[in-house]
């Protein structure tokens, strides 16, 4: 399958298993090969091959069913995606505790988030101080999050 817009992606650094989301209401593909959906140039690909962990795609809720047929986009899970990550409000609280269950789940006490669109910025930023989800979530609340970024996540 051809990525075409956005992916939202996150890596728990250190897990060796995937966790399993199976009560969620967007869809998570969980696997352990730290490879980015977003093709064809993906922008973090290079970050991905220098760690180790399991990676997770969120998803948009209608890939739930296995039989479902489409790209691995995130664009319905966004309200902005071209110039920011903006989650639904309605989604907010269900990101909020797989970043919370993935970073306690990480050995390492660490996570990457990602964010790709193939339309956005073509100069991906990399935050480099590490953040508590506590900071994340007010740079994301802020509108402060850039689409083409990556965010490393840390136990506060």
């Amino acid at each position: 399958m051809e990525t075409i817009l956005p992916s939202v992606e996150i890596i728990c650094i250190g897990q060796l298993e995937p966790s399993d989301f199976p009560d969620m209401p967007l869809a998570i593909l969980g696997e352990n090969r730290l490879k980015s959906h977003r093709t064809p140039k993906p922008h973090f690909q290079a970050d991905f091959d220098q760690l180790q962990g399991c990676i997770y795609h969120l998803l948009n809720p209608r890939l739930r069913d296995p039989a479902a047929k489409g790209s691995y986009i995130a664009s319905d899970l966004l309200i902005e995606y071209r110039d920011i990550v903006f989650f639904k409000p309605e989604l907010v609280p269900v990101v909020q505790r797989i970043l919370k269950e993935l970073l306690a789940a990480s050995p390492e006490g660490r996570l990457l988030f990602t964010s790709d669109y193939q339309f956005g910025s073509h100069n991906p930023y990399r935050f480099k101080r590490k953040a508590t989800l506590e900071t994340f979530w007010q740079r994301h609340d802020a509108r402060r999050l850039p689409i083409n970024s990556s965010v490393q996540s840390v136990r506060g």
